[in-house]
């Protein structure tokens, strides 16, 4: 990890953006290991606010690395300009436009996600975990019964060892199914 001179402003910063960090909603799934992943969409949507309220901007840029693999380097910018780096590297799968556009995002959303102290259950990402507040938001961002549906199925199988937590799930997914439909069901069952 490289640093500015001074990061006295940037880790008070820091210290003040993690405590608002939520965690990644694992929105994408992954065809090879049929498991579900938070996309480089869902790691900037968990951290820049939080990042950006505290005066900290982000820079992710490529730079030379030996052949057969990409670096990606990572600044948090403080407003005081102080900053705080650090960079990453990994094998290209493919040495092609798309090898290198994978291989780029992967570097990005790990890269931020370890800079920015955000959690993941293991080492390669596909676990991440939302909060509870966050479980309800994604079932009330569904606008249809079969988006509904999909989303959750997806979430309950997250929180099928918390029972508050799989309950308030299942009745938020009612809720919205009765309005979806304009039917007037029981809330405490799953949807079916």
């Amino acid at each position: 990890m490289k640093t500015s001179d001074s990061i006295n402003a940037i880790s008070k910063a820091l210290v003040q953006a993690q405590r608002n960090i939520k965690f990644a909603i694992k929105d994408s799934t992954n065809p090879h290991f049929k498991s579900r992943y938070a996309d480089l969409g869902s790691v900037i949507d968990a951290v820049k606010p939080a990042l950006n309220e505290a005066g900290i901007a982000f820079l992710q840029t490529a730079s030379a690395s030996e052949a057969g693999f990409i670096s990606l380097t990572t600044r948090l910018i403080h407003e005081s300009g102080e900053w705080i780096e650090d960079t990453a590297s990994c094998p290209l799968q493919k040495n092609d436009a798309q090898g290198v556009g994978s291989c780029m995002s992967y570097l990005r959303r790990y890269n931020l996600s370890a800079i920015c102290g955000l959690y993941q259950d293991d080492d390669d990402g596909e676990a991440t975990r939302m909060n509870p507040e966050d479980y309800i938001k994604k079932i009330n961002e569904s606008k249809t019964i079969d988006e509904l549906q999909k989303n959750y199925a997806t979430i309950i199988s997250e929180v099928r060892n918390n029972k508050a937590v799989a309950q308030a799930v299942i009745n938020e997914t009612n809720k919205l199914k009765k309005i979806l439909q304009g039917e007037q069901d029981d809330t405490t069952r799953p949807l079916n």
